[in-house]
């Protein structure tokens, strides 16, 4: 009895047990992992050289300002007259020292402890203001819009600088790194308002707004919940670019003999080493340097924030 041998089917026959896992492993080369919108905007903030590179500096002068003095050997106050206007490298003080003794290497991490506390505060209270008023005017619109904006353009008027000047001069006892960081605080929201009040003009007609209105949600919510997080991009990206505006401002202030005044800050270091800049330049260059690096380093990191939060960014590749 003869039996008939089936033709083996060449679709489905061993050659198919091979080809299965070829193909599961190039589906898994080629499968591309969903990433999350913080996890995009971390990954190409991370991505961008210089933004990293000023994070990287500035977290090290931070560093340095706030760990340095509980191990460096001298304090920002101590006076040692037999060391007075000694060089760089001389007597152990590494950046040298002033005409009283004092170390600059001391004075310069204090200068920049002072310095961050302005621009925590400063900006701190800019913030709230910029977002309490941007958020009113774009939301109400009509009569309040017309109010605020108007005070806004009222203010916008008169220079900054010379507010602040009249201000620190009339109230002497203000002029404290916290007194400064306040004034220069309460009119620095300016142009944080115009541009949140652009923004929620355009958010408050979008369909997830409406559709929270028909939900019932309070304003309040509307606020916080839709309209703040659907910013924070700006908000961010202001912030970062407004520390290195406070920090040149405050600077700018003591340079004019009104900025911070029995204490120490980068810029009444520098103040106070212009008259030496010749003849001790280091009391000059040191502390000058310190605020361009800072100041440079804050707006390396303002424009990585603001190239991550924009999607459309072809400069750095998510």
């Amino acid at each position: 009895m003869t039996t008939t041998q089936q033709p083996q089917n060449l679709e489905t026959g061993p050659a198919t047990t091979t080809e299965q896992p070829q193909a599961a492993q190039i589906e898994r080369e080629f499968t591309i992992k969903a990433r999350s919108q913080r996890e995009q905007i971390i990954r190409r903030f991370v991505r961008n050289k210089q933004a990293m590179g000023g994070f990287v500096v500035f977290a090290l002068v931070l560093l340095i300002a706030w760990a340095g003095p509980l191990v460096y050997g001298f304090e920002f106050a101590e006076l040692k007259p037999e060391d007075a206007s000694v060089g760089p490298g001389t007597a152990g003080h590494l950046l040298g020292t002033d005409g009283l003794g004092r170390d600059l290497l001391a004075q310069i991490m204090r200068g920049v402890q002072r310095s961050t506390l302005v621009i925590l505060i400063a900006v701190g209270i800019s913030l709230a203001l910029g977002l309490l008023v941007g958020l009113l005017a774009g939301y109400y619109g009509k009569w309040v819009d017309n109010l605020l904006m108007r005070l806004v353009d009222l203010i916008l008027t008169i220079p900054t600088l010379v507010v602040l000047i009249v201000v620190a001069s009339n109230f002497p006892n203000a002029r404290t790194a916290i007194g400064i960081a306040i004034i220069i605080g309460i009119f620095g929201w300016l142009d944080l308002s115009r541009i949140l009040r652009s923004q929620i003009l355009g958010l408050r007609e979008r369909e997830f707004i409406e559709a929270a209105h028909a939900l019932g949600a309070s304003d309040r919510r509307i606020m916080f919940k839709h309209l703040i997080p659907n910013m924070l991009g700006s908000i961010i990206v202001w912030a970062t670019l407004a520390a290195a505006v406070t920090i040149l401002i405050e600077a700018s202030l003591t340079y004019l003999g009104f900025g911070v005044a029995n204490d120490i800050s980068l810029g009444k270091l520098v103040a106070d080493g212009v008259s030496a800049a010749q003849t001790r330049p280091w009391l000059f260059y040191f502390p000058g340097l310190m605020l361009l690096l800072i100041a440079l380093c804050i707006n390396l990191i303002g424009d990585g924030i603001r190239d991550a939060f924009d999607p459309s960014n072809k400069k750095v590749r998510a």
